[in-house]
């Protein structure tokens, strides 16, 4: 009996590590078992030792989907070595087999057909360890890239963690995706990206998304979905498209989990830690994690102005740097009443702290090239902010596969304020100035979302669902200025500002899906009411605005083999003004170059269709694409410049803008030794507007690669470039951008530990310029980082080794 016992808990225990180890993507003579299709749903099997046929207790028995090798199900066998998986879809399986002291066992060909009911696989065979015989070693893991119908999956693997601290790491080496130089994620080079973690808005978790995902931790990620012409499932928002970051879930019984620290330069250090449980019908997940980033810059400004009767010369050259720690924990707990009902419910907590320095020399000149006015601006800000995230998700499952019924809600509340001080020195009296901000912020924020989904027939499933999000935010800027007689600061009621915000959007959505053999097709529509309520506090101006969208969404495929596909997808989306777009507070932090909200701004919408190929196989493929956005009314920042050569930047509507062009991403393993990765594309893109002046196209391309070398000693290296091409922006001309990062690993501990050194940046080629020029001003702007990152990382896991496969 205590032994019974005792080889139960060591099994519960290494289940996670054995359902989770290496998948495989082929076999070198492999064992197989005589298989007959039948009207399955239920597998049973015996496991014994060879040659005696002994029994082998407890062994852990995990069912593999054939087409990625991903994980369906797990169980352990009973004492007498008997198993039973339970409500098996119908499909291609890969059986695995593992237990202590034993070879682990791959049957594949397993084959479940629809309407099934039993599929005895009889006697499974297994080889103790010391019956090892000389052979191939075979390891298994799941394709990077999974073409769906409707978005791009991203498998998250080691190589992929091992050289990356945060999801800004991760999402930099997804194809077609991009960060610009604040961290905000971009869409084949374009912004206005919504965010989700795991189905639900990013902004539950905090105000400033390159934060977020900087506060994230990379090993809580098991994929990311990125979806360029999303279905009508997905929020309508979004011009460039929805980018969804799934974390990881407890799937199966026993503990794992991990501990991460990282060293770097620059005060750029990480640690972290994650923990999962689940026993019987109870599982608890937990992570906490810390960080610190430091980073330095410089930019420079030239314009000139010719808007005032004699042309004046703006030069201004800058450095700065920003320091910034930011910590992050979440614990979730789950339930499982029953086979059919679950709950599910969590509690997240974000907070961060920065400091920011800067020093700005401003210099006009006449036509001459005399100066006739400089000054030198000094900005010390800090800044801190706290969030809070309470989450709950029911799932109901009903007796049809894939018939359920999902309820989830999630509150947010949180908080952030800052200062800056601004000390101006100059030669010229009337420049010389102290200023003092102080800012203030509180916002809070309701989701609630119930999806239904119904499989009308095994092949045709209806999809509904409701969405209610409210949030309101309160934002209070106050700008005093120091009397210099008496040397106290004075409120300064022009450019101060109390702004209040609220906003709700109530959305419904359908989609119905129908499957042949050879077609498939997923039709949607969406419909959303939105409500804005603007209070101008410090203006005394209230005001609301009430949109009514519909967001359709078709795709259509066509399977040409196995695992190849053509695909038409159709989306419509609606980028309707966010919260600071609209504030119209002015941010005069930099007088010569101000920066204001506009509460005036209109919904921007866009059409987005693609017709593309795809073949992905365990081993690599492609998928090819061509691609047009088409946004009317759309938003976008625009300069103008006043007679004093300061100019006044902020949201507006422009008429159009247009891409189109021809991409294709691409994942392959190049026999034992290297893997790789990327995206490329070439595209025209169009700003056009009759009314604002402008008209700016240029052919532009941008790509990157990741690639993944074996080396001897069971080393790893790693090596990642991208390149964001020049691109046509309202008034002008963004140019390319180019990026290098490499790293090396290895795994020690029996790979139950990775340690990796990885260098980001290495040419500090990371510089954003633009080249802007109306009939009032010419102007070429550089900003650019200035410190490469380098950090050592060291990785411990126990429990399973990953949940995602080894190396996906």
């Amino acid at each position: 009996m205590i032994k019974s016992t005792f080889l139960h808990v060591i099994a519960l225990f290494t289940l996670p590590v054995s359902l989770f180890a290496s998948s495989v993507p082929t076999f070198s003579d492999p064992v197989t078992v005589t298989s007959p299709v039948v009207d399955g749903g239920k597998l049973v099997g015996k496991i014994v030792e060879a040659p005696t046929n002994a029994v082998v207790s407890f062994a852990t028995v995990a069912l593999l989907a054939a087409r990625d090798s991903s994980i369906t199900d797990g169980v352990v066998a009973d004492e007498n070595g008997v198993f039973a998986i339970a409500n098996v879809a119908p499909g291609s399986y890969v059986l695995r087999v593992t237990n202590m002291g034993y070879q682990t066992l791959y049957v594949p060909n397993i084959r479940v057909a629809a309407e099934a009911n039993l599929l005895d696989l009889g006697m499974i065979t297994i080889l103790p360890e010391a019956q090892k015989l000389a052979e191939v070693l075979v390891r298994g893991e799941k394709s990077m890239i999974v073409d769906d119908i409707d978005k791009k999956i991203v498998n998250i693997g080691k190589d992929m963690l091992a050289t990356s601290n945060n999801v800004s790491d991760l999402l930099e080496k997804v194809p077609a995706v991009s960060l610009d130089e604040n961290g905000n994620p971009q869409v084949r080079g374009k912004g206005n990206v919504v965010v989700l973690i795991d189905g639900k808005p990013s902004n539950l978790y905090g105000s400033d998304l390159p934060t977020i995902l900087q506060s994230f931790p990379a090993n809580l990620i098991e994929r990311i979905d990125v979806m360029t012409t999303p279905s009508a499932k997905y929020e309508g928002e979004g011009a460039s498209g929805v980018i969804d970051i799934i974390t990881k879930k407890t799937k199966i019984r026993g503990m794992n989990g991990g501990l991460r620290i990282g060293l770097g330069n620059k005060n750029n250090h990480n640690a972290s830690g994650n923990i999962s449980y689940r026993a019987g019908k109870f599982g608890m997940n937990a992570s906490l994690s810390g960080q610190s980033r430091g980073m330095t810059w410089k930019r420079t400004l030239n314009r000139e102005n010719f808007i005032s009767e004699n042309t004046s010369h703006l030069e201004q050259t800058g450095t700065g740097d920003n320091f910034g720690k930011s910590a992050f924990g979440r614990i979730g707990l789950n339930y499982d009443f029953n086979e059919k009902n679950s709950l599910e419910v969590g509690v997240n907590y974000s907070g961060n702290d920065s400091k920011n320095n800067s020093n700005l020399l401003n210099e006009t000149s006449d036509a001459t090239g005399a100066v006739y006015e400089s000054f030198r601006r000094l900005n010390a800000s800090t800044g801190n902010g706290n969030n809070m995230n309470f989450n709950l998700d029911y799932r109901k499952k009903f007796d049809d596969k894939d018939h359920q019924f999902t309820f989830t809600t999630s509150y947010s509340l949180g908080e952030s304020d800052g200062e800056s001080f601004f000390a101006q020195e100059s030669k010229i009296d009337s420049l010389i100035r102290n200023q003092q901000n102080l800012r203030d912020n509180n916002r809070k924020s309701l989701f609630i979302n119930t999806d239904y989904t119904w499989p009308i027939t095994p092949k045709a499933t209806l999809e509904a669902g409701l969405r209610t999000r409210m949030s309101s935010n309160d934002n209070t800027n106050s700008f005093y200025t120091m009397d210099r007689e008496t040397g106290s600061y004075e409120f300064d009621e022009n450019i101060s500002n109390i702004f209040g915000y609220r906003d709700a959007t109530y959305t419904g959505f359908m989609t119905f899906s129908q499957k042949t053999d050879l077609w498939g097709m997923r039709a949607g529509l969406r419909v959303t009411d939105y409500n804005q309520d603007i209070n101008q506090i410090s203006a005394n101006r209230e005001f609301s605005v009430h949109f009514l969208t519909l967001v359709p969404s078709l795709a259509l495929t066509r399977k040409l083999g196995e695992s190849s596909q053509i695909k038409l997808n159709y989306s419509r989306r609606v980028q309707r003004p966010e919260a600071d777009w609209l504030n119209p507070f002015t941010d005069v932090s930099d007088p010569r170059n101000v920066k204001s909200g506009n509460p005036n701004l209109r919904p921007e919408f866009t059409h987005k269709a693609e017709m593309g190929f795809s073949n992905y196989e365990a081993s690599g493929g492609f998928g090819p694409s061509l691609f047009m956005d088409y946004s009317n009314n759309a938003i976008t920042q625009l300069r103008t410049i006043d007679e004093s050569g300061v100019s006044l930047t902020r949201y507006d509507n422009v008429g159009r803008e247009l891409s189109y062009g021809f991409e294709t991403d691409f994942s392959q393993k190049i026999g034992e030794v290297l893997k790789i990765n990327g995206s490329g594309r070439v595209f025209r893109s169009e700003v056009v507007s009759q009314l604002a002046q402008i008209d700016n196209r240029t052919w532009s391309y941008s790509g990157n690669l990741n690639a993944f070398v074996t080396l001897p000693a069971d080393f790893r290296a790693s090596a990642y470039v991208n390149y964001e091409g020049p691109r046509a922006i309202a008034q002008g001309t963004r140019e390319g951008v180019f990026i290098a990062n490499m790293g090396i690993r290895k795994d020690l501990l029996e790979k139950k530990a990775t340690i990796s050194f990885n260098v980001q940046d290495i040419f500090l080629s990371r510089a954003y310029k633009s080249q802007l020029g109306t009939a009032t001003y010419s102007q070429a702007s550089h900003w650019q980082q200035t410190n490469r990152q380098v950090n050592l990382t060291f990785q411990y896991r126990f429990g399973k080794i990953s949940s995602s496969g080894d190396d996906a």
